[in-house]
C-alpha cells in the first residue's frame, strides 16, 4: 500500500518503541519521539527527538502541536496509552481517545466496563492499599492483588495464604501510582492471550496464541508462540468473548492485547487489554504467522489509513525472554555455535550488556534478551526456542 508521508509521534523511544520507529522511517514517514531519558535508543532513530517526559501529558501535546503529527502510537506498554489518548482528543487524531485509554490503562476502569457488558471475568474488588486485607479476605484466597495503572506485569502478585498478604499489598502499592489497587480471584487455568485489531468500531481480528508465564508469586510473561494449541477447546467461543471485550472498551480501531484464562470448564475469563501492541516479541510472531505487517497496520490505522488484514500465512513460531540467573552484575554471555548457523533461530538478542545491573525476573523489564524461531508445526518451533535457551551461558556475579 502507497501512501503519502506522515509524521508520526511515537510516544516512548526505549527498546519496546524502536520497531515502531524503524518501520515508520523504512515507510518514508517523518518520526518524532518523546522519552524522559535523552540516552534512550529510539531518540537516535527518530528524525526528531525531544526529552521529554511521557506522562507530562501537557509536554508531549506540545511537542505533537509544534511537530504538526498526523497520528500517534506506542507500543508494548500500557504507560504512554492516555498520552496518546491525550493528543489525540486534544488534536482531533485518530486512534484511542481519553476515555477509552484510561479504560485500558486501569485495571480497575476496564472490569467495571465489563462487568456492565457481561464479559467473562474473574471476581474482583477495586480498593487502595488501606483495605486492600479486607478486599482479599472477601475475595478468597488464592487471589492477585494488581496496580491498576502499572504495566510490564510491576505489582501483580499472587495471594496464597493470610502471611502473604502484607507483602503483596505493599509490592502491588509500590508500583501503583493513583493509589488504586485491585483484588481478583485467581483462576486456576490455562492462560491465553491473543492479539486483536479493531476497524470502523467493531473488533475484526481475533489471532490467539499460547503464553508461558513465570512461576508465582510474579507472574510475568516469559514468551508466546502461534498457533493456538490444538488441545485448547472452543476456538469460537474464545475468539468470541474477546471481540465482545475489546468492544466494551470502545476501543474502534487499531491494535490490542489481550490477556485471558481458561477455567478448568475451557470458559474464557478476561484479565487485561491494553489498546496497543503486546510486548515480548508478539510483533514479530504476529507478523510471522499470518503475513501482516502488525506494525505497519498499526501505523497506519494511527493515522486515519485503514489497513489490509488479510492473513496470507500461517507460520508456526515461538519466542522466549532471556532471563539473568540471580541478581548482580552481568559478566558475559555465550551461545552455542550452532544456533546462530540454525536456519530457523530467526533472532537470538541481548538488551543487557556486560557491567549492567541485571536482577531474577521479578517484572517485565527484567529479561536481558530474547530468543524468536519458527518451525514446521506448534512443537518444533516451542522446542527449538528451548534447546536455544539450553544453549545459552550467562553469567552474574
Amino acid at each position: 500500500m502507497q501512501t503519502a508521508a506522515k509524521t508520526v509521534l511515537i510516544v516512548g523511544a526505549g527498546a519496546g518503541q524502536v520497531p515502531a520507529i524503524q518501520t515508520a522511517r523504512a515507510m518514508g514517514w517523518r518520526v518524532v519521539t518523546v522519552d524522559r531519558s535523552p540516552d534512550a535508543h529510539g531518540m537516535t532513530l527518530a528524525d526528531v527527538a525531544h526529552p521529554v517526559d511521557i506522562l507530562d501529558l501537557e509536554g508531549v501535546l506540545a511537542v505533537a502541536t509544534a511537530e504538526n503529527v498526523d497520528g500517534a502510537l506506542t507500543m508494548q506498554s500500557d504507560i504512554g496509552v492516555p498520552t496518546i489518548g491525550f493528543v489525540n482528543e486534544r488534536l482531533g487524531l485518530p486512534g484511542v481517545t481519553m476515555d477509552v485509554a484510561q479504560r485500558c490503562s486501569r485495571k480497575d476502569l476496564a472490569r467495571l466496563a465489563w462487568a456492565a457488558s457481561g464479559v467473562p471475568q474473574p471476581a474482583f474488588e477495586v480498593t487502595d492499599a488501606a483495605n486492600a486485607a479486607e478486599a482479599v479476605a472477601r475475595v478468597g484466597y488464592p487471589c492477585v492483588v494488581k496496580a491498576t495503572d502499572s504495566s510490564g506485569s510491576r505489582g501483580v502478585v499472587k495471594v496464597e495464604r493470610g502471611s502473604d498478604v502484607a507483602a503483596a499489598i505493599t509490592e502491588a502499592a509500590r508500583y501503583s501510582r493513583n493509589g488504586t489497587l485491585l483484588v481478583e480471584r485467581y483462576v486456576e487455568g490455562l492462560e491465553i492471550g491473543a492479539q486483536t485489531f479493531s476497524l470502523d468500531g467493531r473488533c475484526r481480528l481475533v489471532l490467539l496464541h499460547n503464553d508461558q508465564v513465570s512461576a508465582p508469586p510474579y507472574m510475568v510473561p516469559t514468551g508466546h508462540s502461534y498457533p493456538l494449541s490444538e488441545s485448547v477447546p472452543s476456538h469460537d467461543e474464545i475468539r468470541a468473548a474477546i471481540a465482545r471485550a475489546v468492544d466494551a472498551l470502545g476501543i474502534r480501531d487499531g491494535p490490542a492485547n489481550v490477556d485471558l484464562i481458561l477455567d478448568p470448564s475451557g470458559r474464557p475469563m478476561l484479565l487485561e487489554v491494553g489498546a496497543r501492541i503486546g510486548a515480548t516479541c508478539l510483533p514479530e510472531l504476529t507478523t510471522l504467522h499470518t503475513g501482516i505487517d502488525w506494525v505497519k497496520a498499526s501505523l497506519l490505522s494511527a493515522v486515519g489509513i485503514t489497513p489490509s488484514l488479510d492473513v496470507t500465512d500461517h507460520v508456526a513460531c515461538a519466542a522466549s525472554i532471556i532471563e539473568a540467573p540471580a541478581d548482580g552484575v552481568l559478566d558475559s554471555f555465550e551461545v552455542a555455535d550452532w544456533v546462530t548457523e540454525h536456519a530457523d533461530v530467526l533472532e537470538v538478542e541481548f538488551s543487557a550488556l556486560p557491567g549492567a545491573t541485571v536482577s531474577k525476573l521479578r517484572k517485565g523489564t527484567d529479561r536481558i534478551g530474547h530468543v524468536l524461531a519458527r518451525g514446521v508445526d506448534l512443537g518444533t518451533a516451542e522446542g527449538l526456542v528451548r534447546r536455544v535457551l539450553h544453549a545459552i551461558t550467562v553469567r552474574v556475579s
